[in-house]
């Protein structure tokens, strides 16, 4: 299997909103996970969008579900509702990129200033020569945009459970491409199911690949064109099927099969991972169950608090309310690249980038 690789050295630049257009936290009012969320984003210096969610009726959850055989919980159609919701506000503005995350996901701290810049050189570089498919959503789009051509892709798995799979599902003819990312943990330091299946990669140590998406499941961390939630809106996703969907996330893995029509991507190992609290379903749908977190701030959890997560900026180490904490942890943490929670073990990524550079530069 031959994998192609990026330049050791690449211009490559991210803002303060890693060049999607929104990033979109789907987050109900009263989430306790939204404050952890919040800091975490201002010392990584990410801006989130957080639109209000409508106080959903009974109505609204009766509307979720199938005509025939449905399956779907309450705790899931909520979800689901709040992820409709999160597509409605893109759709209504004229943004052509959005990063959708759920309140409860972690990332690293080297998330803007590293991992983020080459992810989008990977998925520029395999995207630039895919032509648009017929029935797309038209929209004036930017040739030269930091993920590529946007009407050549709708959907991105940035964050997920896991886009694992049968070895005889790794076709040669699976557009991929693999990078160097120092910032990811040891490969036997990731979750046990990870670890075998970049073992099966044959990924080098310290080693991201973008793919062509096999089997993604959860949607932790998802970015979307317009044409991509547009069509799970309207057509792929706007309720539960006949015959029963379980999640959301299953309906949008269907959307990525051939038969489903979107043309989706996958960061694996992932740049986005949930954090070990108790989720917002099984909270609606077992009240009683034990909550095994601390209101949505991870738990310490050698060697890191989130799996396939090197320094999580979610960690408690890192959460405080002090305003003097936040600017020293901005500075330390989000632009130096510390992981003073757990020096020693996390490798400083060598910078990639010198200045912010310019639009032009992006090929």
């Amino acid at each position: 299997m031959r994998l192609l690789t990026l330049p050791t050295q690449c211009e490559l630049h991210a803002n303060s909103l890693p060049q999607f257009g929104a990033i979109v936290a789907v987050s109900r009012e009263g989430s306790p996970r939204r404050e952890s969320l919040i800091v975490a984003a201002n010392i990584t210096e990410i801006d989130i969008t957080i639109p209000r969610q409508p106080q959903w009726t009974d109505a609204d959850v009766l509307g979720m579900h199938a005509d025939k055989d449905s399956r779907i919980t309450r705790g899931s159609a909520l979800a689901w509702l709040g992820h409709l919701n999160a597509l409605r506000w893109f759709l209504s503005t004229n943004l052509e990129t959005m990063l959708v995350i759920e309140d409860d996901v972690d990332w690293d701290i080297h998330l803007r200033t590293y991992q983020i810049p080459k992810a989008a050189h990977a998925i520029r570089q395999l995207v630039k020569d895919q032509t648009n498919p017929p029935g797309q959503v038209q929209h004036n789009v930017k040739k030269n945009n930091f993920w590529g051509n946007v009407s050549a892709w709708d959907l991105l798995y940035l964050g997920h459970c896991g886009d694992i799979f049968r070895p005889s599902d790794w076709q040669e003819s699976i557009p991929r491409l693999m990078y160097e990312d120092k910032s990811l943990p040891a490969i036997n330091d990731m979750h046990p199911h990870t670890t075998v299946f970049v073992n099966f990669l044959q990924l080098p140590e310290y080693h991201r690949m973008i793919h062509q998406s096999v089997f993604p499941l959860c949607t932790f961390a998802f970015a979307l064109t317009r044409n991509g939630a547009h069509r799970l809106l309207t057509e792929i996703a706007p309720k539960e099927r006949d015959g029963g969907t379980m999640a959301y996330d299953v309906r949008v893995v269907e959307g990525c099969r051939p038969s489903g029509g979107l043309r989706c991507w996958s960061a694996n190992p992932e740049l986005f991972h949930h954090m070990s609290s108790k989720s917002e379903i099984e909270a609606i749908d077992r009240p009683d169950a034990d909550s095994g977190a601390d209101k949505g701030v991870s738990k310490p959890d050698e060697p890191g608090d989130t799996a396939n997560i090197a320094c999580g900026v979610r960690s408690k180490e890192f959460f405080t309310r002090e305003q003097k904490a936040l600017k020293f942890l901005r500075q330390r943490v989000g632009r130096e690249g510390v992981c003073l929670k757990d020096e020693g073990k996390v490798k400083e990524p060598k910078p990639m980038y010198t200045g912010l550079g310019d639009s032009r530069m992006y090929q």
